[in-house]
């Protein structure tokens, strides 16, 4: 794996347990993968200073009803985004080159009904 998930953290809704999936340290944001049991997790950037794309696509076990997402460039929220779907979308080439060798943090929660059942975060540096 490529990248780094800092922490994939489910919650079982009904079952009322929990699991917590470690990562490696942080990387490029090049080609950053982490499949698991919880989903999928991407963030691609074809070269320094290109745009970068990224999305976070739960299982079926950990889909829901609202999907919530903050993406934070060196520290500052860049997007957020609050929708009934898998969230994805990208940074703009401009903002990716003036933030070369910065941290890219992607953190969001997969919530059905009431209950949360995924919290995760992706990080890596950008190109």
């Amino acid at each position: 794996m490529a990248g780094v998930v800092g922490a994939v953290l489910a919650l079982g809704a009904t079952a009322g347990c929990s699991s917590v999936e470690v990562s490696p340290p942080i990387t490029s944001c090049q080609s950053y993968s982490a499949p698991s049991s919880y989903g999928k997790f991407t963030i691609q950037q074809a070269a320094k200073g290109r745009a970068i794309q990224y999305g976070a696509y739960p299982s079926a076990t950990y889909s829901g009803t609202l999907y919530t997402l903050n993406v934070y460039v060196n520290g500052k929220r860049y997007d957020a985004k609050s929708q009934s779907y898998p969230p994805h979308g990208s940074i703009d080439a401009t903002t990716a080159g003036k933030n070369s060798g910065k941290l890219l943090s992607i953190s969001g929660n997969v919530t059905k009904g009431k209950d949360v059942v995924l919290v995760y975060n992706m990080q890596c540096r950008i190109m």
